[in-house]
């Protein structure tokens, strides 16, 4: 039952996308479609807005910056891409799966952990909730006989008020959270108590940078900087449509949107952000058919630039993950533990040299165990052994590399959950090998290179492996590698 959560939310969402776009298109026409678009004027509107919500990630890579100042010092254009790319994997992978591939980015381009770096991404998320909700009552009043727009201030206080309780406990309390963990966890063992006490102390981290009530300050007013220009964005939109430019129904429409897409849908917020825009606008008086053609051009407007700046962020980079097997190439002999290839903060952090148990199955599935007939006693720890060197390796990545190889994982476990409806954790071996090597030896360019790396690396770490090299000068061996080479 439990492996059947995530397919089942990805299935959710493509439902929820469907159920929302058949609900707006129901009462529309196409030839009322058709000439709300023949009447539009995209210039100068269209480049207008999109300049605008590009202008927002500006400010949003400053709030990123601002919110790991104080472990360590990153660069604008490093902070804006980060944001970036998370927005760019929401756009192409279901259920908000760019929240976590951000926080991803981000622990690689800091050296923080993941967890710390989740948080921050949460923090930000309530802040721009609470920003939304401020916005959201202003433009409330001029419209005082929609009673669903107080209802959605309602619900929105209630969640994000609970949301802000939390973190305002691990600010204010931080001592405290943490005796409460230590003597909850301690009941379930060492082992329990220590991750949930390092768990929480990366939880509290993240919240750090906002004790101080200048610093909530600066955040909260950089968060509403983001909103108001994305709700600029919107309000240029509507004179492209013969709209009055009233900034009012823009930022309603801009909030009651951007409440809606929290619902779980389908890549880009398909269905979700239509429905939801249609029924800002027609508060305004807006007709139905031009209220959905103004949605559609929206999300046009949003959609395309940022998943364009994400490729553009890959390709600039260059996905060039195979260059860690020539410095995997200079270590020997192999100490795992010890290793450290890539002279970076990530790598200089200390790290758990345990296996990836992802990254563990991925490797079973690479190496060659059938060809060269080791014996079944050995490959256990064959496989500890080379799954820990590949899983430092890729840990000890650069930066830009490590935000390449991030990315490429979750669009990796999202399609192999689309396709299996399970983990490739979950996968038998020979079926496992099956899919592994179809985007290892696949057509796709993409694909090749993401599992490059990691079959160099893992394949050199076997061949250097004490066990396979004494099995591979075994006389049996030797007396076949002779006979085939003769």
């Amino acid at each position: 039952m439990k492996g059947l959560k995530k397919p089942l939310l990805v299935v959710l969402s493509f439902l929820s996308s469907a159920a929302f776009i058949a609900v707006a298109v129901r009462h529309l026409r196409l030839p009322d479609i058709a000439r709300a678009y023949a009447d539009v004027e995209p210039w100068p509107w269209v480049p207008l807005a999109v300049l605008l919500y590009l202008t927002g990630h500006l400010v949003r890579g400053v709030r990123c910056r601002l919110f790991v100042s104080r472990d360590v010092a990153v660069g604008l254009v490093g902070a804006t891409n980060v944001v970036v790319l998370g927005y760019a994997v929401n756009n192409i992978l279901p259920a908000r799966l760019g929240e976590f591939a951000r926080a991803g980015m981000l622990s690689r381009l800091c050296g923080l952990p993941f967890t710390q770096c989740l948080t921050i991404t949460f923090v930000e998320r309530v802040f721009d909730g609470l920003a939304l909700l401020v916005l959201l009552l202003i433009g409330a009043g001029f419209f005082p006989h929609a009673t669903w727009l107080t209802a959605t201030v309602r619900i929105g206080a209630v969640v994000f008020g609970i949301a802000s309780l939390g973190i305002a406990v691990a600010m204010l309390a931080p001592s405290f959270l943490l005796a409460v963990t230590s003597r909850i966890a301690q009941r379930f063992g060492a082992r329990v108590h220590g991750r949930a006490v390092g768990l929480v102390s990366q939880v509290i981290a993240g919240v750090s940078y906002v004790r101080e009530g200048r610093a909530a300050f600066g955040i909260a007013v950089s968060s509403i900087v983001v909103w108001l220009l994305e709700a600029s964005m919107f309000l240029a939109l509507l004179p492209a449509f013969d709209l009055a430019a009233r900034p009012a129904v823009a930022t309603v429409t801009m909030t009651v949107t951007n409440f809606g897409i929290l619902v779980p849908s389908s890549p880009g917020f398909v269905g979700s952000f239509h429905f939801f825009c249609m029924r800002a606008l027609t508060l305004a008086g807006v007709p139905e058919a031009v209220a959905f053609s103004y949605a559609v051009l929206a999300h046009l407007s949003f959609f395309i630039p940022i998943t364009l700046w994400g490729i553009a962020i890959l390709v600039g980079y260059g996905v060039q993950l195979g260059s860690i097997a020539v410095e995997a190439a200079e270590a020997r002999p192999l100490e795992i533990e010890a290793t450290r290839l890539s002279q970076n903060p990530v790598a200089l952090r200390p790290r758990d040299p345990r296996p990836d148990p992802t990254l563990a199955a991925i490797t079973e599935a690479l190496l060659p165990f059938d060809d060269e007939a080791l014996p079944d006693s050995s490959r256990p720890a064959v496989l500890e052994t080379v799954a820990t060197f590949v899983t430092v390796q890729t840990r000890s990545l650069p930066g830009h590399l490590a935000w390449m190889f991030v990315v490429g994982l979750f669009g990796f476990h999202a399609i192999t959950w689309l396709v299996h409806f399970r983990s490739i954790r979950a996968m038998p071996i020979a079926k496992r090998r099956r899919w592994v090597e179809a985007w290892a030896y696949g057509r796709l360019w993409v694909t090749r290179q993401l599992f490059r790396a990691l079959r160099s690396t893992a394949l050199i770490a076997y061949y250097e492996d004490p066990l396979v090299r004494a099995h591979l000068r075994s006389p049996d061996k030797v007396a076949l590698r002779q006979v085939h080479a003769g």
